[in-house]
């Protein structure tokens, strides 16, 4: 991930016209440009010190939540990003930030860009200050790993590396990653590895949007060209969703906008016609195209009912996650082919010309995360599916898939992600809105 430390600077009004859960800035610095912003759309700003790769990132992370979002036309050098949200507009406008690259980036780039060097030029650090010594004495224009618009963003990772208030962990875990590329080729012969640092400087034939930090070339004939990397870092217990995306573009993708009309119909029957004040169904959460007015009257109703009793209102919630959780298992058990497509391509995301690996730095240590491959590998021997709630907890579910008497189950939730007052979160992201999220295999 690349950006900076992440801050709302929102005004009452540019609150009140927040569009996207603020999940898609994490990392970044961002605000809701109120004087750009209309009835609409909702204009956002980002600081950046790289624009052309932060706005890929974003980008990046609003396809893989399914929202329709694309590159867009201004009058900046760096083209804005326009989509859709809950049939509200939007727009990301990435601006300059002075102060040079931030500390987010920084540290991911530590850890994704040393070891290429390393292993470019066959070397083995063996701790912080070797490593860092031999990358000053590298000549970063001659390094074939590192593309011709990224040798500046290069060198000045390499100089600004000891300022990162992380530097004696990511140079572990980019020690780490450099231990990863030299056993790789031991059990078959690497002939080159690259920096993906932005989507427009990936090696040729790589999609732009590939989630790989380093690509990796293997020596000889070989029907897979690359190998993508994807990096993470933390700790022994820690995990990371590997998929992040909101209640309607699932039924989307799934072709049932049908059970997302009467399972909204329900919510409103069961949970928001009986609270005092609320709007008719055609449009308290905003209508057809989500700007109906009458949805800032669900939100000021909402902000008083939690107000006037939070218990009510919590417990409301819990009422209307659970009709959006029993609709999304039932929707997951409708036709097994349905489900099996939507993991394949949008879970694991299968791009077959440039597969994918993820690999985890655990201090100066790693480990491959192989909750992706196991689903991928066992998903043809799948012969039944059956999703369920689970008994422990309100907004997780789970997918399993089952061949004989051998079984994986999916860790899979729904909830209410977004921040800010009642009116916005919770009930206020309505039921279209939850997200949902694939947190790997249940253990």
């Amino acid at each position: 991930m690349q950006g900076f430390k992440s801050y709302i600077n929102l005004d009452e009004q540019a609150l009140h016209e927040e569009t996207l859960p603020s999940d898609f800035f994490d990392g970044f610095e961002f605000e809701v440009n109120s004087k750009a912003s209309s009835s609409k759309r909702t204009v956002y700003r980002v600081r950046s010190t790289d624009r052309d790769k932060d706005r890929d990132e974003i980008l990046r992370r609003l396809r893989q939540a399914g929202i329709d979002a694309k590159l867009g036309n201004g009058s900046s050098s760096v083209d804005p990003v326009d989509g859709t949200f809950d049939d509200k507009a939007f727009r990301i406008e990435v601006k300059p930030l002075s102060g040079g690259m931030g500390e987010t980036t920084l540290n991911s780039s530590i850890t994704e860009l040393f070891p290429c060097i390393a292993f470019e030029n066959n070397f083995r650090p063996s701790n912080a200050s070797n490593f860092i010594e031999f990358l000053m004495s590298v000549d970063v224009n001659k390094m074939n790993c590192v593309h011709s618009k990224d040798k500046v963003a290069a060198q000045e990772t390499i100089n600004k590396a000891d300022t990162s208030s992380k530097y004696d962990d990511k140079m572990d875990n980019a020690i780490a990653i450099t231990q990863y590329l030299y056993d790789t080729s031991k059990s078959k012969s690497i002939d080159s590895v690259y920096w993906g640092y932005r989507s427009s400087s990936k090696p040729s034939g790589v999609p732009g949007n590939h989630p790989g930090d380093i690509f990796i070339k293997f020596s000889g004939q070989s029907n897979m060209q690359f190998l993508g990397v994807s990096l993470k870092a933390g700790g022994k217990k820690t995990s990371e969703p590997q998929l992040n995306t909101y209640v309607r573009p699932v039924f989307t993708a799934m072709g049932q906008p049908n059970l997302l009309k009467q399972l909204r119909s329900d919510a409103y029957a069961q949970v928001y016609s009986k609270i005092g004040g609320m709007p008719p169904l055609a449009n308290f959460d905003g209508g057809v195209n989500g700007r109906h007015k009458d949805r800032e009257k669900t939100e000021e109703t909402l902000k008083a009912y939690d107000k006037a009793n939070n218990r009510s209102y919590e417990k409301d919630y819990n009422s209307m996650l659970e009709i959006m959780r029993k609709g999304t298992v039932d929707l997951f058990n409708k036709n097994k082919d349905l489900t099996l497509k939507y993991i394949k391509e949008e879970i694991l995301r299968d791009a077959p010309s440039v597969p994918t690996i993820v690999i985890k730095a655990i201090g100066n240590s790693y480990e491959e995360v192989t909750d992706r491959d196991e689903v991928g590998v066992f998903l043809p021997q799948v012969r039944f599916v059956k999703a369920m709630a689970s008994p422990k907890s309100k907004q997780n579910w789970f997918i399993v898939l089952q061949s004989g008497d051998d079984s994986i189950t999916m860790n899979m939730s729904i909830r209410s992600n977004k921040s800010g007052h009642a009116g916005k979160k919770k009930l206020g992201q309505f039921p279209t809105g939850l997200a949902i999220k694939y947190n790997g295999i249940a253990k």
